[in-house]
């Protein structure tokens, strides 16, 4: 039965039953997923489980619609749980900022996770930091991290804010009441969700109607990654860490790996237009035989197909281009390519690559939804 498999589908596109029924159409012979990112059985998912099997009758016949309407039975209620937990922590940081508590938000297309770290690893050599872990950035992760972690022995907040809807910023702003915030990178990212290159602009920055004080990226002031290096400083300056603190690499973002004569350049964490550029140019740095693997950039839209045309056009130069499944996604980065070659999973890619020494670029993972 696919009762479990759409659950998981229905969890990765964040309950939202439009987008998952439009996967559902789209997949229609889907037996299995490779498990990158399985169930999480928090209490929601049970419940919306267990729904679906009282209605068995339609469960049976349409797994998917038994899911739909469980999800709109839970609606309801949980509405009011988030209002609560929202209210919870909205109260709970107000207390701990009259005991000295600044908080700082992160919005933004991209960048934010890896700025948040080296914020984080700055701030830390002088202060009590804590700050959200890996990419809980919505409001139901930011209230599980505030009511479970947070309490008055920190100095600083560092609050990651993820945006897929309007209003999203604005939310998590009336929860953690930022005083300081980093507005990162802002690109096509999330493109399907919102109307347009401006709504986005627009979402990520109702961060500016909070924080007082505001540290924005700035392109052409080197690579990604630089520059969200850059702009941590730049706060870390204004809250009072003036030496320039070493910091590591994040995981999965650009990590260099030797594993005998073939280094991996470990960018699978997740990827946008910029990332993706910037991502084939150090590659491109590197001497020997150059490989790049990608099923490329989720959640364009419309722009799918001519974005990834350009990036294709962009692998110039790449001695091996392995595209991972076939999509809107690759058939752009195969027109623009040229010459390019197919696996079904990223698994399988290491043993496309020819026997000698080599540079392979891992750019991006998707999840299953994908």
């Amino acid at each position: 039965m696919r009762l479990k498999l759409y659950l998981n589908i229905l969890q990765l596109e964040m309950y939202d039953t439009v987008r998952f029924l439009q996967w559902v159409r789209e997949h229609p012979r889907v037996e299995r997923l490779e498990g990158k990112k399985p169930v999480v059985w928090t209490g929601k998912a049970r419940l919306i489980y267990w729904l679906a099997w009282l209605l068995w009758p339609v469960t049976a016949v349409v797994p998917e619609w038994g899911l739909v309407a469980a999800t709109l039975v839970v609606l309801p209620g949980e509405k009011v749980w988030r209002w609560w937990m929202k209210r919870k922590t909205k109260d709970k940081i107000e207390a701990l900022k009259r005991e000295g508590l600044k908080v700082i938000g992160i919005a933004g297309s991209f960048g934010k996770t890896s700025t948040k770290e080296f914020l984080y690893q700055i701030l830390k050599t002088k202060y009590r930091v804590l700050r959200t872990p890996e990419s809980y950035n919505t409001p139901l992760g930011v209230t599980k991290v505030v009511d479970l972690e947070l309490d008055e022995s920190y100095d600083f907040f560092i609050c990651e804010m993820g945006e897929h809807a309007r209003g999203e910023i604005k939310e998590l702003c009336e929860m953690v009441l930022p005083d300081y915030g980093i507005i990162t990178g802002i690109n096509e990212q999330h493109l399907e969700r919102f109307k347009s290159r401006d709504e986005i602009r627009e979402t990520v920055y109702e961060l500016k109607d909070w924080a007082g004080k505001i540290v924005e990226y700035k392109k052409g002031r080197g690579s990604p990654m630089e520059e969200n290096l850059r702009t941590a400083r730049e706060m870390a300056e204004i809250l009072g860490v003036k030496e320039k603190v070493a910091v590591k690499p994040v995981e999965h973002r650009l990590k260099v790996i030797e594993r005998g004569e073939v280094t991996v350049i470990d960018d699978a964490y997740s990827s946008n237009v910029d990332g993706f550029a910037a991502a084939v140019d150090y590659l491109k740095s590197f001497g020997g035989w150059k490989v790049i693997v990608t099923p490329g950039i989720a959640e364009l839209g419309k722009e799918t197909y001519g974005i990834h045309k350009k990036l294709g056009e962009k692998l110039a130069g790449i001695d091996q281009i392995i595209l991972v499944g076939k999509s809107e996604r690759t058939k752009g980065l195969e027109n623009g390519a040229g010459t390019v070659e197919y696996v079904e999973r990223v698994g399988d890619a290491m043993g496309k690559v020819v026997n000698r020494p080599a540079v392979v670029l891992f750019e991006n993972d998707l999840p299953d939804n994908y």
